[in-house]
């Protein structure tokens, strides 16, 4: 993928971009996101955190960041309330909502198989025979975590995906959180090779 794709909801929007090369992202960034990547060595984790940033600033140029105790960052002067970010190897999304949310983006080429048993149960893995289930329902509990924004969320108890729809490159979950708050997801294909699952 070699441009940025834009997802809209009433609440909110998923943006989602290549992460750009260091040296230009940190020749672009503002002193408030360079002072945000400081005691951050590696290249990489640099590059992600810049990239989201500077995705931020374009969908919210006023938006301020701010992170709680645990890391997890918060948004203020903003239209909206609340944000949810991932990356993964050569792309990064944010998720930007009037109310709590989350987001995942994987490579769908990962050995989600060979781990499954970890994080499906027995009746997830009879939802769908689709090949990308199980990156689907990954991508799914981790944008769930991002919305629980707790510790210790157990993803076989806790995270239980109860339906599922598949129509073309787009998915709709719906799932269960801590045995009682019901969440509705979405899931896209970005390109060949990434899936994306976010609830706004």
């Amino acid at each position: 993928m070699s441009s940025s794709h834009l997802f809209s909801t009433p609440q909110g929007v998923v943006a989602i971009a290549p992460i750009g090369s260091l040296a230009e992202l940190e020749r672009h960034a503002t002193a408030e996101e360079m002072k945000s990547v400081e005691g951050i060595t590696s290249e990489s984790r640099r590059a992600e955190r810049l990239s989201w940033r500077a995705m931020l600033r374009s969908l919210e140029p006023e938006a301020v960041v701010e992170y709680q105790p645990s890391g997890k960052p918060q948004i203020l002067n903003s239209q909206y309330q609340h944000i949810s970010v991932s990356h993964c190897r050569g792309l990064v999304a944010v998720a930007l909502s009037q109310r709590p949310c989350g987001v995942d983006v994987e490579r769908i080429d990962r050995n989600f198989e060979q781990v499954k048993s970890r994080y499906m149960t027995e009746q997830e893995h009879l939802l769908s025979t689709h090949k990308d289930w199980a990156a689907v329902v990954w991508c799914a509990k981790e944008a769930l975590y991002k919305l629980a924004g707790r510790e210790g969320v157990d993803f076989l108890r806790d995270v239980v995906i109860r339906s599922t729809q598949c129509h073309d490159s787009k998915w709709s979950l719906t799932a269960e959180l801590f045995g009682s708050e019901q969440v509705e997801l979405r899931g896209e294909w970005v390109d060949a090779n990434h899936i994306l699952v976010y609830t706004v």
